[in-house]
């Protein structure tokens, strides 16, 4: 028992002796790890402000309008993130200062992996905020085009290529930030393409009439104006409107909303006011 006695008081004597050593090394880290707080906090604090006397969060209204922004319920304030981002690489400064006073190196080697990380964190989100904006512009632009066509499904193409836009961009910036995507981009390319090709061949097929109307209406825009006095598909009346798929005539009884692919399918007849008429369009001219 003599022995053992001895052996637990040296290992207790050792163990409280090191503690005693490491006592100013635990308390000056702690001290630092403070002090970096206090730093942190103030240098936080000092860049929102800087970054609100910029007015830098109003390159961020338009995003967060975007309708899967508002979904999300996420708000998405720059000032906010760069502030954070700044107290953050300052805390993790001062963390790979104390661990490396206090002889810690692996928890020093990971913190040191960790802010190296951070650029490629950081780019990622540029990516990402970048990307989400332009798939936006490109919507609303396509929208207002197809619309301006006369397009009825202007609204679901714009949204398609919306989100096929931002699947990309999020997948970019998930490779950027150095996440394994290469599974995840392998088969959204094959699942994209899919849906892409069906998608053309149902709209295609579904919309070759409008096509046709557009067609038409752009071959014969000159050969029918407002105003004149036709009579096509057995309706004779006066035209009061012309749009990029349709014509209206007007007719003593009611009006009629006419396809423009009947300009090419059907046998137009223009009255003028001296009651001559001419055969200004045959089917197939």
């Amino acid at each position: 028992m003599g022995f053992l006695d001895e052996l637990k008081k040296g290992v207790l004597t050792d163990l409280v002796q090191r503690f005693s050593a490491a006592i100013p090394k635990i308390a000056l880290a702690l001290f630092i790890l403070l002090i970096g707080r206090l730093i942190a906090l103030a240098a936080r604090k000092l860049t929102k402000r800087v970054l609100n006397g910029l007015h830098i969060d109003r390159l961020a209204e338009q995003l967060n309008d975007i309708d899967i922004v508002q979904r999300s319920g996420m708000r998405i304030e720059i000032s906010v993130v760069l502030s954070q981002m700044v107290y953050y690489v300052l805390m993790l400064g001062f963390v790979i200062f104390a661990t490396d006073m206090l002889g810690i190196p692996a928890i020093t080697d990971m913190v040191r992996d960790l802010v190296d990380y951070l650029p490629s964190l950081f780019s990622a989100f540029v990516l990402f905020l970048l990307g989400l904006f332009l798939a936006d512009m490109i919507r609303n632009i396509t929208q207002t085009a197809l619309k301006s066509m006369g397009i009825a499904s202007a609204k679901m193409i714009a949204t398609a290529i919306f989100y096929f836009l931002f699947i990309t961009v999020a997948v970019s910036a998930l490779a950027q930030a150095k996440i394994a995507t290469g599974f995840i981009a392998s088969n959204l390319t094959i699942i994209i393409g899919a849906g892409a090709l069906a998608f053309a061949f149902g709209y295609g097929f579904a919309s070759k009439d409008l096509v046709s109307n557009y067609l038409a209406g752009y071959y014969n825009k000159n050969k029918i104006q407002i105003g004149d006095d036709v009579r096509i598909i057995g309706v004779r009346g006066k035209v009061v409107v012309i749009d990029a798929t349709s014509m209206i005539l007007q007719t003593p009884e009611r009006a009629i909303i006419i396809p423009l692919n009947k300009l090419t399918t059907e046998k137009v007849e223009v009255f003028y006011p001296d009651g001559q008429e001419e055969d200004l369009l045959e089917p197939g001219g």
